[in-house]
């Protein structure tokens, strides 16, 4: 381009192509320069122009030699630096190496005292496992039977409490410790089984003597007076003082038990005594609660026969009210059936009348004549029957009471 002059460029003394700035702006902006040719200096500015570059060369020289001298030593620097890191990282990597042998040294010792833990432990639990299978079989035998779920729990505690404090260097023995220490733990419930049982048997043979007729109620009563009486006694006491204490306790609730039968035996006694035709529910009803309050009044040591004879006047005075209502009655029924009598004699009355002549045909058959002797006979004898009257009475009083009407 500066051959062709289409950049502005002229040569140093020394030969070197230099281009105007100006130019090369101009070509950057598509400005097109003027050709121009290359320009040689002139000698004046050609001779301070080689000594400017001379300067200039020398200067750049200088400095191309204390930066040369600057690069080497930083180079030597660096290469020191370099070989302090690499003698410092082979120290560690050997020091990191040493580590890790001694890491592996250690992990090795301890994964063998883990395996040999994990071992004595898994050997423990085998122990501890079989001589607690042991004990359970022990306990499923026949001689321990008689505990409850809640005393073989506890007895299975304390034997697995016993079986963990020991190791397998005592398994020559174990079974003599199995054995001791159940013995040990059962013999509280033992003593406690024992003692049940006596007062099971004493409570047995005292209800065994109450009466065949005592209520659901009055045993349980009974039972629990008895358990409250042996209570308060030991459980050694002798089985006999359990039964004494236990008679003496119930010995008032069977004084009013043979009272409350008594009293039953005298109510259907005294009902038995009663009219049977005649009373009513509600008779019974009333009668049993009038002898239950006299038979309360009675002291509990009466005998059957005086109590028989407290109820009599209340047994002859209900009689004679049963007795009286069911005459009423009798006379009542009686009384309709002779007024029924008495009504049926009106037709067979005017019917003889009419065959005697006294009355006509005409006054026979009428039916209204008739209704109203009937409607006279009814209300007459109504008033005039009692029940104690015969049947020829009845149908004679319906006569006159006829003839009455008819006059």
């Amino acid at each position: 381009m500066a051959a062709e002059g289409r950049i502005e460029s002229f040569r140093t003394p020394g030969g070197h192509l230099r281009i105007l700035a100006e130019s090369v702006a101009a070509v950057r902006e598509h400005r097109l320069a003027q050709p121009r040719p290359v320009r040689d200096a002139s000698p004046v500015l050609q001779n301070r122009r080689e000594r400017l570059e001379e300067l200039m060369l020398e200067a750049q020289e200088h400095r191309a030699r204390r930066e040369w001298a600057r690069l080497q030593q930083e180079e030597q620097e660096e290469a020191e630096r370099l070989e302090a890191e690499t003698e410092a990282h082979e120290q560690a990597a050997a020091q990191r190496q040493a580590e890790l042998e001694i890491e592996r040294e250690r992990l090795r010792r301890d994964r063998a005292k883990e395996m040999e833990r994990r071992e004595a432990e898994r050997q423990l639990a085998a122990f501890h496992w079989r001589w607690l299978d042991e004990a359970n079989k022990v306990l499923a035998a026949w001689q321990y039977h008689w505990l409850s779920p809640s005393q073989r729990k506890e007895i299975l505690e304390g034997l697995e409490a016993e079986i963990e404090d020991r190791h397998p260097t005592d398994e020559p023995r174990m079974a003599a410790i199995l054995k001791r220490s159940l013995e040990s733990l059962a013999e509280p419930f033992e003593r406690q089984r024992q003692a049940q049982e006596k007062r099971q048997r004493v409570m047995q043979y005292v209800l065994i003597k109450l009466p065949y007729s005592a209520t659901e109620s009055e045993r349980a009563r009974v039972t629990a007076a008895i358990r409250d009486a042996i209570r308060r006694l030991d459980d050694d006491t002798d089985e006999c003082e359990l039964r004494v204490a236990a008679q003496e306790a119930i010995q008032p609730l069977c004084q009013t038990i043979k009272k409350r039968l008594l009293d039953e035996r005298l109510i259907d006694w005294a009902i038995r005594e009663l009219p049977y035709w005649g009373r009513t529910d509600r008779d019974e009803a009333r009668f049993r609660r009038e002898c239950a309050e006299l038979l309360e009044e009675l002291p509990e040591d009466v005998s059957e026969a005086e109590a028989k004879e407290s109820l009599e006047p209340t047994i002859n005075e209900l009689s004679q009210e049963i007795e009286g209502r069911e005459a009423r009655k009798q006379r009542e029924a009686q009384k309709v059936n002779l007024m029924r009598e008495g009504v049926a004699e009106v037709s067979h009355y005017l019917w003889q009348l009419k065959e005697d002549g006294e009355i006509s045909s005409d006054e026979f058959w009428d039916s209204g004549l008739r209704a109203d002797l009937e409607e006279a006979v009814r209300d007459e004898l109504q008033s005039e029957l009692t029940g104690d009257e015969s049947s020829k009475e009845a149908k004679e009083l319906a006569r006159d009471i006829i003839d009455d009407e008819l006059q």
